[in-house]
């Protein structure tokens, strides 16, 4: 490991979000018709990442892999030491799918399990290569993130031991519990019971939008598949969830009148 890798100024929040999907050409059409991205082709070895560009900076990638079972957002949880924080992922009861390794010129990663099964990557930038400001409100880039888990005791211990968020409860009526993640003052995530029985565990994104309606709209005709429309929030917003032309989960958020641009708090 190199020397140089630091959390920079947000360890124990996300900064960076890969798209991995079977079809990269699909969904880079779907997502700059959708946001206006911009996308910039990085070649790595036989393959290209294709770097997503909104607002004053880089905030992700889009990485075709043909050979995994679905197309899936992978956010990355900025950490002080990946090779420590991988192995303590191990110690909580989570497990390692990529080792830490080397992104060359940027920083380390590694991908990890927590106990209930759903995967994120930790991160340790360069100097340069801190991530994406994750209290920026940007329209098109991510606001939030939350896992359905299969167990949230599990998966808020492993958390907690983890990167040190205190689970925060809030009753969300019909939905059940909700579990915001606190990190000292800030919100970091949330956490719920999977509303989809018998689903695999899985963390979710959410992107910022000024008009919930039109962008639900726009991205059904982009060819996207709407599982919940214009759904409020209780004091914060509302959101439609989606699947991507090549079935990647997402969704998208409009803040309440009281948040404004406020985006970070579903």
């Amino acid at each position: 490991m190199t020397n140089t890798c630091n959390p920079g100024p947000w360890p124990g929040r996300f900064v960076w979000h890969d798209l991995m999907t079977t079809d990269a050409a699909k969904a880079r059409a779907f997502y700059a018709g959708l946001f206006g991205w911009q996308l910039q082709d990085v070649p790595m070895g036989p393959s290209t990442y294709h770097m997503i560009h909104c607002g004053p900076g880089p905030i992700g990638g889009i990485v075709e892999e043909k050979n995994i079972p679905n197309s899936h957002w992978m956010p990355y949880l900025a950490v002080n030491d990946v090779d420590a924080s991988a192995k303590q992922a191990l110690e909580l009861g989570g497990s390692v799918c990529v080792p830490p390794t080397d992104i060359p010129g940027t920083g380390r990663f590694a991908v990890v399990g927590d106990p209930a099964g759903a995967y994120l990557s930790l991160f340790a930038g360069n100097d340069q290569s801190h991530g994406a400001d994750p209290d920026q409100a940007v329209p098109g880039r991510v606001c939030w993130q939350e896992t359905y888990t299969t167990d949230v005791e599990k998966a808020q211990a492993f958390y907690t031991g983890l990167v040190g968020w205190r689970g925060q409860a809030e009753d969300m009526g019909p939905a059940g519990m909700y579990h915001v993640q606190m990190l000292d003052d800030k919100q970091a995530g949330g956490m719920m019971k999977h509303p989809m029985p018998g689903m695999p565990s899985c963390w979710v994104v959410y992107f910022f939008v000024e008009d919930l309606a039109a962008s639900t709209a726009k991205a059904k005709e982009l060819g996207a598949a709407a599982m919940m429309e214009q759904v409020p929030i209780p004091n914060v917003g509302h959101f439609s969830m989606l699947n991507d032309p090549v079935g990647a989960l997402f969704a998208l958020f409009q803040a309440g009148p009281n948040l404004g641009a406020d985006c970070g708090k579903p």
